[in-house]
C-alpha cells in the first residue's frame, strides 16, 4: 500500500483531488492531504512522510504548488512530487523549470493508480512507462509517456471520495454546496474557454473529439445523488459541468428520475441559452429542486461574442429565453466576462446594459474579471493587440504566436473597430508550438523572439528569460503602472501570473483601457442594479486603481454573487467567523 498526500494552498474540496483519491483508495492505498503555505506543508510532510506528493492544480495556485516544490527539495525530502491537471496538461514546460519529479496531463484517474502500485512495489520511477505521465531523470532530460485514451464509459469511474476533505478538517462540513460532476466536456469551440484547447490536444494524440463530450448514464448520476443525502446530509448538489443541458434527452430522462428519486435537495447547473427550449425548462421546473440555471451572456455586444468568442448566440435569443425561464419560475444567473483582449470600453458597457436588461426579478449576475489561463485561443488576439505581456501567456520554452509583430506591441487606448479571430492555422501553429520543450526555442524560429516596447526597457522575449519573468514577477510598463506597482521580489507573492490574489482582481491586460475596464469590473454589480451611478463611477474609475476599489470589488462580488451561487445562507458566514475565520478559503 502506498501513502499519496495530496497538497494545496486554501480550504476548498477540489473535485480533482476527490476524484483521484477515490481512484487510489478502490486500488487499496491510503490517500491524505495537507493544506496551507509552504512551510505548513513541508512541516506536514516530515511528520506523515508520504510516499508521493500530489499537486491537484489550478491555475490561480500553480506558484503555490513552485514554492512547495522548491521548499520541499530545500528542506532535503526525497519525496518525489507529481502534479496534474488543466493548467499543467495545457503547459508540461513546468516539469523541465520547475522542483517537479513527474506531471500527468490530461486525464490523471488510471495513471496515478499505476504510479502507486510501482511506488509500493519499489521500482525506479524513472524507468517507468505510465501514460500520460512525464518524468524527470536525473539528468533533466524529460521521458514523456504517450497520452492515453480517454475513459469512455464514465460508469466504471468510482464515486468521488469526499471523507478526504470531511476527516481533515471540521470546516469542510460546513461548505453549503456538494459539487457533481455528472459528465466530462463541452461540445462547444469558445475561444476562451480550456475545453476546446483541451479537447484539441487529445485530438493530436490521436483521439476521436467527438467523444470528449460526455455524460454518466442517469442511474449512476441519481445512485451518487442519494449517497451523498444520506452519508453527508448534502443540502444544495452543485454541478460543475459546463453544461448540463446539451443532450436534451439526458437532462430530460435525469429531471424524471430526480423527481421520482424523492430527493429534497435543491441543485444548480451550468447550461446554454440554445439549449433551454420549452421542453428542456418545463422539465426542470416539474422538478420544483432546480434552485439556479447558470448560463453565459458573456459579453453584451452580439458581434463580439459571435466573431471573436465564438459564441454563437445572438441578444434578441438571450431575451426569448429569459423570458421562458421566467415564465417557468427557473431563477438564473448570467455569466459575463470583463477585460477580455479586444474588449473596448463600449463593448464592457453593452456587457453591463444587456445584464441589466435581462435581469429579471431574480436574476443574478456572475462577473469574471477575465484571465488568459493556459490553452485558450484567445489569447493570442491579447498578444497581437498588444495589450498582453508574452511573459504573462506562454510557458517557458515555448514559441510565441507566428501572427505577432513588433508594432502590435505598443501600448494603445483604443482596440482596432472589429477584433476577430485571425486563421485557425496560424492558432493551430501556436498550439502546437506551447507544447516543445528542449532547446531554447527562440534561436531555432525567429518567429518566437519579440521586443517589449515601452518607455522604460527592451526586453528580447526568448524562453529563457521569459522563464526569469515568471519565476520574479512582470515586467511592466512604467508608464501604465506608475499608479499601480507591486512587489516583483517575492516569487510566491500578489506579482506572479498564477497566485491566487493576482488572479482573483488582475485581467492582465497592459494597455490603458484595459487597465480602465478592470477598474469598472471593481463597480459592475453595482452598475448594473444602479444605473444612475454612471456618471459616478465612470469619474471614480479615473483615478489610480486603489484598495476602496478592491474593497468594492470584493463586497459586492461576495455578498451579491457568491452567497447566491453557493446557496451560502447567512449561518454559513457565522459558523466561519466565529470557527474557521484564519482559514483561506477559495
Amino acid at each position: 500500500m502506498a501513502k499519496i498526500c495530496f497538497a494545496q494552498e486554501m480550504y476548498f474540496p477540489l473535485q480533482s483531488t476527490q476524484a483521484l483519491s477515490a481512484y487510489l483508495k478502490n486500488a487499496g492505498h491510503q490517500t491524505d492531504l495537507a493544506i496551507g503555505r509552504p512551510n505548513d506543508i513541508v512541516d506536514y510532510v516530515l511528520k506523515t512522510k508520504p510516499d508521493l506528493i500530489a499537486f491537484s492544480v489550478l491555475t490561480a495556485y500553480r506558484n503555490h504548488m513552485l514554492a512547495v516544490s522548491s521548499a520541499i527539495k530545500d528542506a532535503g525530502i526525497k519525496i518525489p512530487i507529481i502534479a496534474g491537471g488543466y493548467d499543467i496538461t495545457f503547459m508540461p514546460q513546468i516539469l523541465e523549470n520547475s522542483d517537479l519529479d513527474m506531471i500527468c496531463v490530461g486525464e490523471g484517474g488510471e495513471p496515478i493508480v499505476e504510479l502507486a502500485n510501482e511506488i509500493d512495489k519499489g521500482s525506479e520511477l524513472q524507468k517507468l512507462e505510465i501514460g500520460n505521465i512525464h518524468f524527470k531523470q536525473t539528468n533533466g532530460k524529460i521521458v514523456k509517456n504517450p497520452m492515453r485514451y480517454w475513459l469512455m464509459d464514465l460508469d466504471k469511474a468510482p464515486f468521488d471520495d469526499r471523507d478526504i476533505y470531511w476527516e481533515k478538517d471540521d470546516y469542510f462540513k460546513i461548505v453549503p454546496f456538494t459539487q457533481v460532476l455528472a459528465g466530462r466536456g463541452c461540445p462547444y469551440p469558445c475561444t476562451y474557454c480550456f475545453n476546446d484547447g483541451y479537447k484539441k490536444i487529445h485530438m493530436e494524440n490521436g483521439m476521436a473529439g467527438k467523444e470528449y463530450t460526455n455524460f454518466r448514464s442517469v442511474g449512476h448520476v441519481i445512485n451518487e445523488l442519494k449517497m451523498l443525502s444520506e452519508k453527508y446530509d448534502a443540502k444544495d448538489f452543485f454541478f460543475n459541468d459546463s453544461t448540463l443541458t446539451w443532450n436534451k434527452k439526458w437532462i430530460i430522462d435525469f429531471c424524471k428520475a430526480y423527481k421520482e428519486s424523492g430527493l429534497k435537495q435543491t441543485f444548480s447547473i451550468n447550461a446554454v441559452i440554445p439549449e433551454l427550449s420549452e421542453e428542456v425548462c418545463k422539465a426542470l421546473a416539474s422538478t420544483s429542486k432546480c434552485r439556479l440555471i447558470r448560463w453565459g451572456l458573456e459579453t453584451g455586444n452580439d458581434s463580439f461574442r459571435i466573431k471573436t468568442l465564438r459564441k454563437a448566440i445572438k441578444n434578441d435569443q438571450i431575451i426569448e429565453v429569459t423570458d421562458r425561464l421566467n415564465r417557468h419560475g427557473l431563477r438564473y444567473s448570467m455569466q459575463m466576462m470583463l477585460g477580455l483582449p479586444g474588449e473596448s470600453k463600449e463593448y464592457a458597457w453593452d456587457t453591463i446594459d444587456m445584464a441589466r436588461r435581462v435581469t429579471g426579478k431574480t436574476g443574478v449576475h456572475g462577473i469574471n474579471i477575465f484571465k488568459p489561463f493556459p490553452g485558450l485561443e484567445i489569447n493570442n488576439i491579447g498578444l497581437e493587440l498588444g495589450e498582453y505581456q508574452a511573459s504573462d501567456v506562454v510557458a517557458p520554452g515555448s514559441v510565441l504566436p507566428p501572427t505577432l509583430s513588433k508594432e502590435s506591441r505598443e501600448v494603445m487606448d483604443s482596440p482596432k473597430e472589429e477584433v476577430y479571430l485571425p486563421e485557425d492555422e496560424a492558432y493551430l501553429t501556436s498550439r502546437a508550438s506551447m507544447h516543445k520543450t528542449g532547446p531554447d526555442q527562440s534561436k531555432l524560429n525567429p518567429n518566437s523572439v519579440v521586443e517589449e516596447i515601452n518607455d522604460v526597457k527592451e526586453v528580447s522575449m526568448n524562453s529563457e528569460n521569459i522563464q526569469d519573468q515568471l519565476g520574479n514577477g512582470f515586467i511592466r510598463n512604467e508608464k501604465v503602472y506608475e499608479d499601480d506597482r507591486v512587489d516583483t521580489d517575492n516569487p510566491y507573492s500578489e506579482s506572479n501570473f498564477g497566485t491566487r490574489n493576482m488572479v482573483f482582481y488582475d485581467n492582465y491586460r497592459r494597455d490603458r483601457l484595459g487597465r480602465y475596464i478592470l477598474k469598472l469590473s471593481r463597480y459592475s454589480h453595482i452598475a448594473i442594479r444602479f444605473p444612475g451611478l454612471r456618471p459616478i463611477i465612470e469619474k471614480l474609475i479615473q483615478l489610480p486603481d486603489n484598495t476602496f476599489n478592491r474593497a468594492v470589488w470584493k463586497a459586492t462580488e461576495g455578498l451579491l454573487n457568491i452567497r447566491v451561487h453557493a446557496g451560502a445562507p447567512w449561518s454559513y458566514f457565522v459558523k466561519y467567523l466565529f470557527f474557521h475565520a484564519g482559514k483561506q478559503v477559495r
